[in-house]
């Protein structure tokens, strides 16, 4: 049973886990090192009781109070600032005892990983917005000056675990436009006009297309763009009206006619190989049978967009259906000469005109008998 002892002249009190060691101990204690303790404690109070906080000295890094941080810098001696340098001190004191004591480490693999995150576009400013340093601790830590310089671990730690990715660097540094440029062309292969995805993005047009022509751009419109691609890459542009569903083919046409691919073409857009361009790896004697049944038909499948075999496949179907080469010419959107280069020989017009010549001279000849 627990029992508390008080002592009627300095007022020491002491609690103990039972009466006979309460009976042993208690009148051990010192009064005199009781009183000059209570005394002290009296001083300390005082002095804190009058201290006032002083505040951040420092236009950049804003101290807090309470902090070891705010006493060594700031030199604030308020109670919070002092009991927190003070823990600090035995922490730092305990850690010797044990052996563990380390205020510092090496900075060359500091030094390192700065460079190579400068060399990939994060610049200084960047990484002492990320690790809550100085800009100048940072630029002095990149410097080439010494190599015997040392640092803080938490400041180590901090600097290292910044990894050279996008969401690291600056919204107005510079990246590879490969990525965003797919995922625009992905965008107008099914159907949305660089129009709609302007509106989309709050941006005009020409913006957009400069995204599609240049060797790179922002990370703030990499990161916009892609947000958007993930928005939009399942879901097909609005086509309520006759202006937005021609304005729909429109943009599916120019992503054919520029050979660009739709979202599902892609494993990695960021990373997947170009596909190569349309007709580049077909050889002059290829056949494709669909192309020659569209360009029979007339489906959207002109001469230019052939094979020189299939070109003299499709002019000689198209010269036996008994079609001039002027109708030829028209279908396949070509010249009149590109088409006779493929005609079969001896068949410069069709077969049923020519047949039909030497019936009108016998009708004739039996005219002129008739009459004579």
């Amino acid at each position: 049973m627990r029992t508390t002892r008080t002592c009627s002249d300095c007022g020491y009190k002491a609690e103990y886990a039972s009466i006979p060691l309460a009976d042993a101990h208690h009148r051990r204690h010192s009064c005199d090192k009781h009183r000059l303790a209570a005394e002290r404690s009296a001083r300390r109070a005082d002095r804190g009781s009058t201290r006032v906080p002083r505040g951040c000295i420092h236009p950049r890094s804003r101290h807090v109070h309470g902090t070891r941080a705010a006493y060594v810098k700031d030199r604030c001696r308020c109670p919070d600032c002092t009991a927190a340098n003070t823990a600090a001190s035995r922490t730092a004191d305990r850690q010797r005892a044990y052996g563990r004591w380390q205020p510092l480490v090496p900075a060359g693999p500091v030094h390192e990983h700065l460079v190579a995150l400068r060399a990939a576009g994060i610049g200084v400013e960047r990484i002492a917005m990320l690790t809550d340093m100085s800009v100048s601790h940072v630029r002095e830590l990149a410097s080439p000056r010494r190599g015997d310089r040392r640092i803080r671990p938490d400041n180590a730690t901090r600097i290292l675990r910044i990894t050279i990715a996008d969401a690291d660097r600056a919204p107005r540094s510079r990246v590879d436009a490969a990525g965003t440029r797919r995922r625009l062309e992905a965008l107008v292969a099914i159907g949305w006009s660089l129009e709609l995805l302007a509106v989309e993005l709050a941006r005009r047009p020409g913006s957009l297309r400069r995204s599609l022509t240049s060797s790179s751009v922002t990370v703030r419109t990499a990161r916009d763009i892609a947000t958007l691609y993930e928005r939009l890459s399942s879901t097909p542009p609005p086509q309520c009206t006759d202006e937005q569903r021609v304005a729909a083919d429109t943009a599916r046409a120019h992503a054919v006619a520029n050979n660009w691919q739709p979202p599902l073409a892609w494993d990695d857009i960021d990373f997947d190989p170009s596909p190569p361009a349309v007709g580049a790896a077909s050889r002059p004697d290829d056949v494709d049978e669909v192309a020659i049944e569209r360009a029979l038909a007339g489906d959207g499948v002109v001469y230019d967009k052939l094979t020189p075999t299939e070109q003299q496949t499709v002019v000689a179907l198209l010269s036996a259906r008994g079609r001039s080469i002027r109708d030829i010419a028209t279908q396949l959107q070509t010249t009149k000469r590109a088409v006779a280069s493929h005609r079969p020989a001896g068949r410069s017009e069709p077969a049923a005109a020519v047949s039909t010549a030497p019936r009108t001279q016998d009708c004739r000849r039996s005219a002129l008998a008739s009459t004579a």
